[in-house]
């Protein structure tokens, strides 16, 4: 019997609705209350067993490298932090080559960069090429001693004739001219390691006053026998050996010698109307091409030139006496007066005018200038007082009746008169001249 019919039984047999047995449907609305609230529970008890799975098996997310980080919430809390700062842009590396890349080379040495740049590749026996052979290296072992000091020099002059794409015998003109003295004096006024003559010094901007004489600078002479080289090399761009006949003789009688004549690189010199003195003085450049350039044909060793020995420039922002310098940085006086012959003569170096140094020195010179122990140098003005009565002059090597009469002021003529000379007059060391009127 269900319960409906029960309760309906027992209230037909009394006539009276007992108040304990009130009517059920509030009791079953209770009952499905309770049994949503306990369907509910249980879906809310699910989901949370979920969530805390979630959280315990989940990884914790990580920013890669190349992740864009997320934009922030829309949801700040009411604290918030300031917003992280993006992370830099990921470098991008270069893949590494298949094959490692080849270092550089090493410069060439100077005797090998000569051979490789000569105006005459090969070396051209003749008699008179011959003759110079034996007269510069007929002994090789003096011959490579005496070449040893001049190294750095040589290397110098060199290094400025391949900026100018000249031929490397340049090399040679001043070992021909001066022996690489700076301060060499030749006939007719001609001073320096090339021998330049006041004329053609002041054409190209050298001074030639006293101590002020720009040719006694390596730097300064040098670069204005590379502007001439370059113009005898452009007038004569067919042939470069002409180069040097033109240094010699001077373009202007070079020119004039070839007007007429059909040359060319294989003519022989002999052939092209040059004069004697010229002829020969090409057959010094390549005796001394032959020597250089096959030192073993000649049972010759030619000296190294060793790292740090090669010239560089130092520039001194205030005068200094170069001769302190020297001593500071443990270097020999005849190699900074060598390579430095204006400066040294001044006693004081130029702002415009670096002075020439080994390489190896260079840094120990720069931090002794930067140290600002040097004291500043006055420049020493070489002066020479006007002849005086009766005053003599006892000739030297390297002097000329031009250079005596300009070192004394006194005029050429009155000088050639006074000891009975003429301009073709030949003088002699030790030869006495006088200096006013007998």
């Amino acid at each position: 019997m269900s319960g409906s019919e029960t309760i309906g039984a027992v209230t037909a047999a009394n006539g009276h609705r007992r108040p304990d047995l009130a009517p059920p449907a509030p009791m079953q609305r209770s009952r499905g209350q309770c049994m949503g609230i306990s369907v509910r529970l249980a879906v809310l008890a699910s989901a949370i067993v979920l969530l805390a799975a979630c959280s315990i098996t989940a990884p914790r997310p990580t920013l890669e490298a190349d992740q864009a980080p997320q934009g922030p919430s829309s949801i700040q809390p009411e604290h918030a932090l300031p917003p992280a700062a993006a992370p830099p842009p990921a470098i991008a590396l270069i893949p590494a080559p298949d094959e490692a890349l080849p270092l550089p080379q090493p410069r060439p040495d100077m005797w090998t960069r000569f051979r490789d740049q000569r105006a005459w590749p090969v070396c051209e026996p003749s008699p008179g090429v011959e003759r110079w052979i034996q007269r510069y290296a007929g002994s090789p072992e003096r011959f490579a001693n005496n070449l040893r000091p001049l190294l750095p020099a040589m290397d110098y002059v060199l290094t400025q004739s391949e900026l100018q794409g000249l031929p490397s015998e340049v090399m040679l003109v001043p070992l021909i001219e001066s022996y690489y003295r700076p301060d060499a004096r030749g006939p007719g006024g001609a001073m320096g390691l090339w021998q330049l003559m006041p004329d053609t010094a002041r054409r190209f901007g050298l001074g030639v006053h006293g101590s002020d004489d720009e040719r006694l600078d390596l730097q300064s002479s040098t670069e204005a026998a590379m502007r001439l080289l370059s113009i005898h090399a452009q007038n004569f761009p067919t042939y470069p050996r002409l180069i040097f006949a033109a240094y010699n003789a001077g373009g202007y009688r070079v020119r004039k010698a070839l007007a007429g004549r059909d040359f060319g690189p294989d003519v022989p010199l002999e052939k092209l109307g040059l004069s004697r003195i010229t002829r020969d003085y090409l057959d010094k450049i390549k005796a001394l091409g032959c020597l250089f350039g096959d030192p073993g044909r000649f049972d010759l060793h030619l000296p190294e030139l060793f790292p740090g020995e090669q010239l560089t420039a130092v520039s001194t922002p205030f005068p200094i006496d170069p001769e302190r310098l020297a001593e500071r940085i443990g270097m020999e006086d005849g190699q900074i007066r060598r390579w430095n012959q204006q400066a040294w003569i001044r006693r004081a170096t130029t702002p415009e005018r670096p002075l020439l140094l080994p390489s190896a020195l260079a840094a120990a010179a720069t931090n002794t200038l930067a140290s600002g122990d040097l004291p500043v140098a006055t420049p020493r003005v070489a002066t020479v007082e006007p002849a005086k009565d009766g005053q003599v002059h006892k000739v030297q090597a390297g002097d000329s009746l031009w250079t005596i009469s300009r070192r004394y002021r006194v005029r050429l003529a009155d000088l050639m008169h006074w000891n009975g000379l003429s301009k073709r007059s030949v003088l002699r060391i030790g030869q006495v001249l006088r200096l006013g009127a007998p």
